[in-house]
């Protein structure tokens, strides 16, 4: 009887836990919508969604959870919880109905933790501001960690429903962690399921559209998660566009734009000049801001132009940035030139969606994706504009190594805790940016940094570094004003310092201070575009600095200029795409404490919004990689891992490119030279097929396609086992019979 009673409680704690598992999968809704066409249909999207490998890292201040592809929350004083903004595509003519989720699978994380709570934001200049900062830090701190409650109390919210070019897109937010801090426990949910319910009317003809290169396709690659769904909705062709790049000035400047407009062709650009004028006399708006965005909403689509780069060429009073309403207590509004480059929707539908004609206020309905890169020369007078083009062209022809392959990092102590060569030692640190292992690197920090210096940091060694020194890139972090950046009371550099810059050697310039570039004044970046540089990304009005930033999960404007920096110093983009890509990373990753007026304030760039780095080290290419290792036999609708690897002779990080014989290629990494990497592929039709991977380093350099391996997929035969049934049917009552059968024995 005994053994009899062990067996029966055997069974019930075996079916006890099915109930869990399945409680698990239930449906749950976390937004419904209020949209409907007439004559519409109703469809449903499901996509999975896998988190990665995370690790939870140890600190003094607390424990920290780093999970691959997620920024970290930013609240001042809430816990540092990974977060990340999703964007799923939905047909161009749907309307969102419903939004629910699925958990598949749910993680206790064995021991106890005290996660970090996110560091206090700053107002530079402003004490009364920094009072407000700490005791919001302070109040949230209270209010989060003596509360037993898990955080955040939703593991995926609803954002907003956004665009890029012609992808319908629905915003999502998910915080995949949740944590108690009375018990300081941890939870992950590791597997879970977006469900989105959206009606569409077969009225509108959903497959005339069209990306206007394979720029923009790589673009919506990056942001869509369900990209390769997507493009099966729309009527993609790829095409350079009748003009891709378009610049607008006056009458007067015609002429003075012409050897930008000569090199920008000789790079491949179709290139149309286009005047203030001719534009208001085209378009209509309530003012000159917006005629100017909607001749860009008008052709910048593919069927018409297929505009992807801008270059506003006039100084503010001529050809104005968008004032926002997005202002700070005894600060004036912001303006932006963002306003110009996200297209997605009419302003009656966007920026202006309540027609208060208060651009950008909270109840605005913008998104966060360009659809163009801009740029601007915020200059009027002929000579001056004629001179920043010729030396833009200059720039980008000059293949002098020890100029265009050179650094100089300018870094200040914001406060206390904060020293600002923690962000510029972040952004030359070849480990995390191995690109950087090929520039030379000049430091001027204060005295009492720990980090190794080539000079102090006063006006006057910088002066001297500066006018005798080729910079082709400058990185400073300090207090700023209009009129320059400050280390203590002093300028380190100032408004006065443009001319004795050498302006055969200008330089583009990441400024992480504050009001650097705003309008209201002569300031500073527009001081030094005329000498001393051809690209300065600076704050317009009062910026926010992360106190105590480590890293770029820290948020902030630091985060910001690090992303900037780090894309046009490894040669990957120019300075316009560096700028649209920082300005996502920030919004994707919620690393802003506040989204529209940060967003605003450092979203104007001076300079040709096409113009890079071109990096002229010796570069040479990885070898030709090891032939695919794995299965060379299985199944369809089966997932199968294969290997390769391979060497670069520069020691360079690697990407893969696998091409597994179905017509489907991807590229993965980058990867540490001679790492043995792995990719997954499910084949979907039966067939023989080869798989071969070839590699390129992070500068380019491709290699030969590997040898390849033969697979073969027989055709899978499919069955299907009802497991309930099989384990009520079988598992219980076969062995329970058994036991009686026995016993009657």
């Amino acid at each position: 009887m005994l053994k009899l009673k062990i067996f029966i409680l055997s069974i019930i704690i075996l079916i006890s836990s099915i109930p869990l598992s399945l409680a698990n999968e239930q449906k749950v809704c976390f937004h419904n919508f209020f949209s409907n066409y007439d004559n519409s249909k109703i469809d449903t999207i499901e996509i999975p969604i896998k988190i990665g490998s995370y690790e939870i890292q140890k600190t003094e201040f607390g424990d920290i959870i780093n999970l691959d592809g997620f920024g970290q929350i930013s609240t001042p004083g809430e816990p540092k919880m990974p977060v990340k903004i999703i964007s799923i595509a939905i047909p161009k003519n749907a309307a969102p109905l419903k939004l629910s989720y699925k958990i598949l699978e749910q993680r206790n994380i064995p021991g106890t933790y005290k996660i970090k709570a996110a560091s206090a934001t700053i107002l530079e200049n402003d004490v009364n501001n920094v009072e407000k900062s700490l005791r919001r830090y302070e109040e949230n701190y209270l209010k989060v960690y003596s509360a037993n409650d898990e955080y955040p109390d939703k593991i995926l919210s609803f954002e907003r429903q956004s665009s890029y070019r012609e992808y319908n897109l629905i915003d999502i937010k998910i915080q995949p962690f949740s944590y108690n801090p009375i018990s300081s426990r941890l939870s992950f949910y590791s597997d879970i399921s977006i469900i989105i319910d959206y009606s569409y009317s077969e009225n509108i003809d959903e497959n005339n559209y069209t990306l206007s290169s394979i720029r923009n396709k790589n673009i919506a690659e990056e942001i869509i998660l369900n990209f390769n769904q997507a493009e099966s909705w729309y009527d993609i062709s790829y095409n350079n566009g009748l003009y891709d790049f378009v610049i607008i000035t006056l009458e007067c400047l015609l002429e003075a734009v012409e050897p930008l407009v000569e090199w920008e062709e000789e790079k491949g650009k179709t290139v149309n000049v286009v005047t203030k004028s001719w534009i208001e006399s085209e378009y209509n708006g309530i003012d000159l801001a917006e005629k100017i965005r909607n001749f860009l909403r008008d052709k910048y689509p593919s069927s018409e132009w297929g505009i992807e780069d801008v270059l506003i060429v006039g100084h503010y009073d001529d050809i104005p940035l968008r004032k926002v309403w997005q202002g700070l207590p005894n600060y004036e509004k912001p303006e932006t030139d963002f306003y110009y480059a996200e297209l997605s929707k009419p302003d009656n539908e966007s920026w202006d969606s309540n027609q208060n004609q208060k651009y950008g206020d909270n109840l605005d309905e913008i998104d966060y994706y360009a659809e163009v890169n801009v740029g601007r020369i915020p200059w009027s007078d002929y000579e001056t504009v004629l001179h920043i083009s010729e030396k833009s062209v200059n720039f980008e022809q000059n293949s002098d190594p020890s100029f265009k392959n050179n650094i100089l990092y300018l870094a200040a102590r914001v406060d206390q805790q904060t020293d600002g060569a923690v962000y510029t030692e972040y952004i030359a640190n070849s480990t995390i940016n191995p690109w950087m292992n090929h520039w030379s690197k000049t430091r001027l920090y204060e005295r009492d940094s720990i980090y190794p210096m080539d000079d102090v940091l006063n006006h006057f060694n910088v002066i001297s570094k500066w006018s005798n020194g080729k910079y082709s890139f400058v990185a400073w972090h300090g207090h700023g004003s209009p009129e320059g950046s400050y280390v203590g009371n002093q300028a380190f550099i100032h408004i006065n310092d443009c001319t004795s810059l050498n302006d055969e050697y200008p330089a583009i310039i990441s400024a992480a201070s504050c009001s650097n570039s705003d309008t209201d004044y002569l300031n500073i970046g527009q001081a030094m575009l005329k000498q001393g540089a051809v690209g300065f990304l600076g704050a317009n009005k009062p910026a926010y600095y992360c106190s105590e930033w480590t890293n770029p999960n820290d948020g902030s404007d630091q985060s910001f200029k690090y992303y900037f920096t780090s894309k046009i110093t490894s040669g990957e983009l120019t300075q316009g795409e560096a700028l649209q890509y920082a300005i996502r990373e920030m919004y994707t990753k919620g690393l802003w404490t506040q989204l529209k007026y940060e967003t605003f304030v450092h979203s104007s760039l001076w300079g040709n919004p096409d113009l890079g780095i071109t990096s002229y080290i010796e570069n040479n290419p990885p070898l030709k990689p090891n032939k695919p290792s794995g299965s060379n036999n299985g199944k369809i609708n089966k997932g199968y891992t294969y290997t390769s690897n391979t060497s670069d002779p520069d020691n360079d990080q690697i990407y893969y490119c696998w091409s597994w014989g179905d017509n489907q290629v991807e590229w993965i990494g980058p990867f540490n030279s001679g790492e043995i990497v792995s990719a997954i592929h499910i084949w979907e039709l039966e067939g023989d097929f080869e798989i071969k991977v070839k590699s390129k380093d992070i500068y380019g350099s491709e290699s030969n396609w590997s040898d390849p391996l033969a697979i073969s997929m027989p055709k899978n035969k499919i069955i299907n086992i009802d497991y309930n049934w099989f384990f009520y049917e079988y598992v219980f009552f076969n062995l329970f019979f058994n036991y009686f059968k026995v016993k009657n024995v």
